[in-house]
């Protein structure tokens, strides 16, 4: 498991903005204190990050998972397309995530609730949208088939479509995520953390990496540590690194 949450937050650091270490410990920090209401997220990008953390942190209970995504989407913009990413998140930390059946698993489920989004249409696009992401991946449809017109529009279908089409390589899913097709869309960046973070907790590594900052890869070892001990009740990391 450390080995997991180190690679979601090494993933997390390399693809984020320079100089996010410290907003990373904040929005971490949030998530293991259950200080959620008393945030205030700046942008998507920090409803990204906060949901990646819900879906490491609490993994073992898809029922509290929900609970605090639900939490999340009554002072946010957060929706259910950041329930499906919480719920990959956990799957993967859990050893569970099953890349050719996990669209099928998420709609099944969600299906049969009602009340995961701000309203039925946005429920069920985006469970349309994920049917279409696993079509696209059954197919082997090119990022820019998968993305043209009628194709996928969401930024969690986006970054499952990168993660199933090629589960077995961080840095493969990164790179064809950061030539998202739609280079003028906004959510290019939030697509690239969070097919990123699946697939770190998917793989539990982000194999070799080749000239980057040894800063950067030390404090999403000494970050994914830092949550590893408080999920785990082993206090023996410090907390304000």
């Amino acid at each position: 498991m450390k080995s997991r949450f180190r690679a979601i937050f090494t993933s997390i650091l390399l693809i984020a903005p320079p100089n996010f270490a410290d907003r990373l410990k904040t929005l971490t920090n949030s998530v293991i204190n259950d200080r959620l209401s008393n945030l205030e997220l700046i942008d998507e990008i920090d409803i990204t990050i906060v949901t990646i953390a819900i879906g490491a942190y609490w993994h073992q209970d898809l029922q509290e998972v929900r609970s605090r995504i639900l939490g999340l989407q009554s002072h946010s913009n957060a929706d259910i397309q950041e329930l499906v990413l919480a719920y990959a998140i956990a799957l993967a930390c859990r050893g569970e995530m099953k890349p050719q059946s996990f669209t099928n698993q998420v709609c099944h489920d969600f299906n049969k609730r009602r009340s995961l989004s701000r309203d039925l249409k946005s429920q069920q696009k985006c469970l349309e949208q994920l049917q279409l992401t696993q079509k696209f991946v059954n197919q082997g449809a090119s990022a820019i088939a998968a993305h043209s017109d009628n194709g996928l529009s969401d930024s969690i279908a986006s970054s499952l479509y990168y993660f199933l089409s090629t589960p077995h390589s961080w840095h493969l899913i990164t790179e064809r995520a950061q030539r998202h097709p739609q280079s003028n869309n906004p959510n290019d960046l939030q697509i690239t953390l969070q097919s990123g973070a699946i697939a770190a907790a998917f793989l539990g590594e982000l194999g070799y990496i080749a000239n980057q900052n040894q800063e950067i890869l030390t404090k999403g070892a000494i970050k994914g540590d830092q949550l590893w001990a408080e999920w785990s009740g082993v206090f023996d990391v410090k907390l304000d690194n």
